[in-house]
């Protein structure tokens, strides 16, 4: 596959695709970038992480740049540190949800958000133009308990009854994946008072399930969910931005939940009634906006045009439908953090177990397909089939039904063509994928 590159970093097969040139390189290249002051950085929980941020860190110093180091901290901390404590840009190490054997390198800029265009066609003008060497070392500063003020940030939204949350007494089980969020979520959940049982939370490198958190790596966290008769489960992926639910009823559900009922609660709570979904992210927000007043715009997939749509329309929530939630004024990424209080915050509020919740829930379904074709042909094809639908082209082609949507477009990172499809019924959705197969 060879080394991945796009505006929030890279990643690759670790001593194959990166190693520990091309990780200097691109140390070198950031530095160049920053220009000057001081970079903070953590690593997921990958055993090349170690050395692959030592390498990086000390490229840095090496063009002059003054780094902190966090330690195994997940990616929307160190996002947050650099808004928080004013610096000059921030780096995690991590493939996020991709196989152990994979690494990468987000780059974050001093606005505290991953880079976008503007700031990815400068950063690759470094590489073609590097600025010329100075002999300006600098010094690397070990903080491990940096993390503690993003939990202290979260603790204090506005909005959270965290006394509520407390009276509840939730028994609560927390998958880390042996990921990023095992230090970090746990302390965060044991601030809000639950009553809290882990598995996963090893940071030693060894993976006991696939680190995407869907429903088919979830197996072991349904088991205890049940078995310890909690109210609620969670489970992240290997960078910590991301949060899956496990209910008592239902077992490991659609990361679409996520959003729709971190968005729900939130946008009850708040002054400005906007939030931002990609164009892929279920309509169940949508519908509900109908009778609980509050607006939903749809930006291009990609956390990045999430963001530029959240600040351009001054929107106090956003967030995608694998299970991300963002609220800017805390974090311009997504945040597990976040998504878990939010969630919380509903269950105590309510007084409702998280099953009865997703009852009152438009009743809708997805299914998400990819193919390995990448072909325009393909895709006038399926403009000829669904002519005289209302469409948006913005990000591929996303039909408008009465009673539903399909989204076709094309993989970003790979040759493929990713087919989204959501109605109200599963004989509509299985039929209109089954249209799309044909034509692909």
């Amino acid at each position: 596959m060879g080394l991945i590159r796009s505006v929030s970093g890279i990643r690759g097969l670790v001593g194959k695709d990166l190693n520990n040139v091309n990780v200097a390189h691109f140390a070198s290249i950031f530095a160049d970038f920053i220009g000057k002051g001081t970079v903070i950085g953590g690593r997921d929980t990958r055993k090349s992480g170690e050395i692959l941020s030592d390498i990086f860190l000390k490229s840095l110093n090496f063009k002059g740049i003054d780094t902190i180091f966090c330690g195994i901290v997940p990616t929307p901390t160190i996002l947050f540190l650099v808004r928080k404590l004013n610096l000059a840009g921030g780096f995690i190490i991590t493939a996020s949800h991709n196989p152990k054997e994979y690494n990468g390198i987000k780059f974050v800029s001093s606005s505290g958000r991953f880079l976008n265009k503007k700031d990815y066609i400068t950063f690759l003008n470094y590489e073609q133009n590097p600025l010329p060497f100075k002999e300006n070392y600098k010094k690397n500063i070990c903080d491990l308990n940096l993390y503690k003020k993003h939990i202290k940030a979260v603790l204090s939204i506005p909005f959270i009854n965290k006394s509520k949350i407390k009276k509840r007494k939730l028994r609560v089980v927390f998958d880390g994946g042996s990921g990023a969020g095992s230090i970090i979520i746990p302390e965060l959940l044991e601030n809000l008072g639950v009553k809290l049982h882990t598995i996963n939370t090893n940071t030693d490198g060894k993976f006991k399930r696939n680190l995407e958190p869907v429903p088919e790596n979830l197996k072991g966290l349904v088991k205890e969910v049940k078995n310890r008769k909690a109210d609620i489960g969670f489970a992240t992926d290997g960078d910590g931005d991301r949060i899956a639910i496990v209910t008592p009823q239902r077992g490991a559900v659609s990361e679409e939940y996520t959003i729709t009922i971190s968005g729900l609660y939130a946008l009850s709570k708040l002054k400005t009634k906007k939030i931002v979904i990609n164009q892929s992210t279920s309509a169940m927000l949508e519908i509900l906006s109908k009778k609980n007043n509050f607006k939903v715009l749809r930006a291009p997939v990609g956390e990045a045009n999430v963001v530029d749509s959240i600040l351009l329309n001054r929107a106090p929530i956003g967030g995608e439908g694998n299970g991300g939630v963002i609220l800017p004024k805390l974090n311009l990424t997504r945040d597990a953090l976040v998504a878990i209080t939010l969630i919380l915050g509903y269950l105590s509020e309510t007084k409702q177990d998280i099953d009865e919740i997703i009852d009152q829930l438009p009743k809708l379904y997805m299914v998400k397909k990819k193919y390995d074709i990448n072909s325009s042909a393909a895709l006038d094809r399926i403009e000829n089939e669904f002519k005289g639908i209302p469409f948006d082209n913005s990000d591929g082609l996303r039909y408008i039904f009465e009673d539903g949507f399909l989204h076709i477009r094309r993989s970003g990172t790979e040759p493929l063509i990713r087919v989204i499809c959501e109605f109200t019924t599963q004989e509509k959705t299985n039929e209109i994928v089954k249209r799309v197969e044909g034509l692909l």
